[in-house]
């Protein structure tokens, strides 16, 4: 009974994220469209490269984002034995810290880079000096809201984190829309309203656990120097993750702006939002999934909490093939509906972004179950040295005159190369199963995958990318992956399921 409430838990929590999600993504198309139609191709790369410098400023603040939800989710998943406030202290004085540092680091090595090494225009510099200033207040505010939100996450109140993000959606689109019809320097007016709004989450997220949670988050300054050692010890190794990860793509798109210019980043930067809306769609099923198999390595329930990642990393593959199938067999098309006249090679990097999505959702509970372990320091080690190796590789590539896309075909085989370093470190850290990993997760992803992809391919190759065309293939590619979904990704137990719960609602 206990399983099952858990279960029924993360499917509404699942039901929440997604009507969020599906919101989000259709406000973010359309202002994505109209952020390029106002600030125009090069102002729009320009804003995108200096956001990845800050990104990866950010990298401590990143960091500790899995550390506040791992903490919380094991302290709170003790149950009476447990001392959330005293964890929630401990993990907010650390921020205070890193927000600190992050705000030093950018105004001084951030801004020196901006000057001298940033490839823009000489009238543009001071633009992207006034993004930097106002991109790194955002960041500070964020990373102070990590604990909060850690903790919102943890108790798996959605339902309030879903509110604040469609909201927030809706103010960025109400600016840009503005924006449209007055005059000035258009980049700064952008980046600082922008700004302003970024700082209403956090804001929310602190209300909320003041009136929710006030005596978990209530300030009582804890002297346990063990505490922070431990915290910021498991913190450094998820660091290196996170500046692994970020110089895999914010590092991509500095090498592409050193090679090619703000343009091409442009084309990075709307791939990006492409690919960043699509995996929405399996983060969201993770988001609901995670502090279920945290609690359950907490409380000692190792075979249900590897039962979940098993499920979710196929679930999470599934999902990822609705949106991803019909955007790559249709690309075209949707780009020209979406943008008009789209920055060269967008649709190329769209295509194999989504491919990478696609390998890395086979891995999607993976992260979640070697934290909660807390044996993470192999795990980070083999992450950083495979994910950081994309921008040297893609450098000398450059070098000798590959094409711009082969970042992400680079990207696509080092993550490959990541799931099978991580199956073995599972191995090595839980009671995981390569045998039974391979048989509920991969045959079943690939088989699909390759049935709803290959016929599609074949059967649109010289297909016209006008605008009835391309909404009837999108229509034609969801349906047919849809069926192959439900045919070949799902066991016969989870279609039946399936079926008796539409039978029950309708």
């Amino acid at each position: 009974m206990i399983e099952e409430n858990a279960n029924n838990k993360i499917v509404k929590n699942t039901i929440i994220l997604y009507i969020k999600l599906i919101i989000s993504i259709a406000i973010n198309f359309i202002s994505a469209r109209l952020v390029l139609k106002l600030l125009g191709v090069s102002d729009y790369g320009l804003y995108s490269v200096v956001g990845g410098i800050v990104a990866m400023l950010n990298v401590l603040g990143t960091a500790m984002i899995a550390t506040s939800y791992r903490y919380m989710a094991v302290e709170i998943g003790k149950g009476a034995k447990g001392d959330p406030n005293r964890v929630y202290n401990t993990v907010l004085f650390v921020h205070i810290i890193i927000a600190a540092l992050v705000f030093v680091i950018g105004e001084t090595l951030g801004l020196y880079y901006v000057k001298h090494f940033l490839n823009v225009s000489p009238d543009k510099v001071g633009d992207a000096a006034f993004v930097l200033h106002f991109s790194l207040i955002t960041t500070v505010f964020t990373v102070l809201s990590i604990p909060a939100h850690g903790l919102i996450i943890a108790r798996e109140k959605f339902v309030y984190t879903s509110v604040i993000a469609i909201i927030s959606d809706v103010l960025k689109l109400g600016l840009i829309i503005c924006l449209m019809f007055v005059g000035g320097n258009k980049l700064r007016l952008y980046a600082s309203l922008l700004a302003i709004i970024h700082l209403l989450t956090p804001i929310a997220y602190q209300i909320y656990c003041r009136i929710k949670d006030s005596v978990v988050v209530s300030w009582k300054f804890n002297r346990n120097v063990g505490d922070y050692r431990e915290v910021l010890n498991f913190a450094w190794w998820i660091l290196i993750g996170a500046f692994a990860s970020i110089a895999k793509t914010q590092g991509a798109a500095v090498i592409i702006n050193l090679f090619f210019g703000t343009i091409l980043n442009a084309a990075f930067g709307l791939a990006m939002q492409i690919f960043n809306a699509t995996s929405q769609f399996t983060t969201t099923l993770r988001q609901a999934a995670i502090p279920q198999i945290m609690k359950g390595q907490a409380s000692g329930d190792e075979e249900r909490s590897l039962g979940l990642v098993y499920k979710i990393s196929k679930y999470s593959f599934l999902l990822m093939l609705l949106p991803g199938v019909p955007l790559i067999v249709c690309v075209n098309g949707v780009l020209k509906i979406w943008l008009g006249s789209p920055p060269e090679y967008t649709s190329i990097f769209i295509i194999f972004m989504l491919l990478n999505g696609m390998i890395s959702n086979l891995a999607a509970g993976f992260d979640a179950t070697i934290q909660a372990t807390g044996k993470i320091r192999g795990n980070q080690i083999g992450y950083c040295i495979i994910s950081i190796s994309l921008v040297p590789i893609i450098y000398v590539l450059y070098k000798l005159g590959a094409p711009p896309y082969i970042n992400v075909v680079v990207m696509c085989f080092l993550t490959l190369v990541t799931i099978l370093f991580q199956c073995y470190i599972m191995k090595r850290v839980s009671d995981f199963n390569p045998k039974k990993y391979l048989k509920v997760t991969i045959l079943p992803s690939v088989i699909t995958m390759l049935a709803a992809l290959l016929p599609l391919l074949i059967c649109f190759q010289y297909f016209n990318s006008t605008i009835s065309r391309t909404i009837l293939g999108i229509v034609v590619s969801l349906v047919w992956t849809i069926i192959a979904v439900f045919m070949l990704g799902l066991s016969p137990y989870e279609r039946n399921m399936i079926v008796s719960f539409i039978k029950n609602k309708v």
